[in-house]
């Protein structure tokens, strides 16, 4: 049996995650921003406890223990911006992961579009688009169930090319 959600992300679903994750951004303390080992920014979406977070990533940190990031949530949201979205998925009677799948592709799609040399290294500007294929600074949005386990802004990278043809 094939599942389906009734669930659609709006036109809005992904400028809403763009300010949530910017409010994020500028929430991370100066210093994490300027530790020379910085490596990259993973962004968590967990609509079943109504919260976002945004972490930093250095040069040591494994990729596969993020909890044990030396910066582990570096800023945390109170969901304002996207309750809509947390709602979607608590009103989903049947497909809940189709839902959240969807949400962590505009997550993704959102993050992909923000210019991250505002707030440390200029060059990072330049890469903005193809972050993901530049893994020295990468962006990264996960599903925290590990239900798809790589990283959706690679995902989107993906998408993306696929279409160029």
């Amino acid at each position: 049996m094939v599942e389906t959600a009734t669930y659609a992300p709006g036109p809005d679903v992904r400028a809403k995650f763009r300010r949530e994750i910017e409010q994020l951004l500028a929430k991370i303390p100066a210093e994490q921003w300027a530790d020379h080992d910085l490596r990259g920014v993973l962004y968590e979406f967990v609509p079943w406890h109504r919260m976002s977070s945004v972490t930093i990533q250095t040069r040591d940190d494994r990729s596969d223990d993020i909890a044990a990031w030396k910066y582990y949530f570096s800023a945390e949201s109170d969901g304002s911006l996207i309750r809509d979205e947390y709602e979607a998925w608590h009103n989903e009677p049947d497909s809940k992961r189709l839902v959240y799948h969807k949400l962590l592709i505009e997550a993704a799609e959102a993050f992909l579009s923000i210019d991250f040399g505002k707030y440390s290294n200029p060059y990072w500007s330049a890469i903005n688009r193809n972050f993901c294929l530049n893994k020295t600074f990468l962006l990264q949005v996960y599903d925290v169930d590990g239900t798809f386990t790589f990283n959706y802004c690679d995902y989107v990278i993906a998408r993306r090319l696929e279409t160029r043809g």
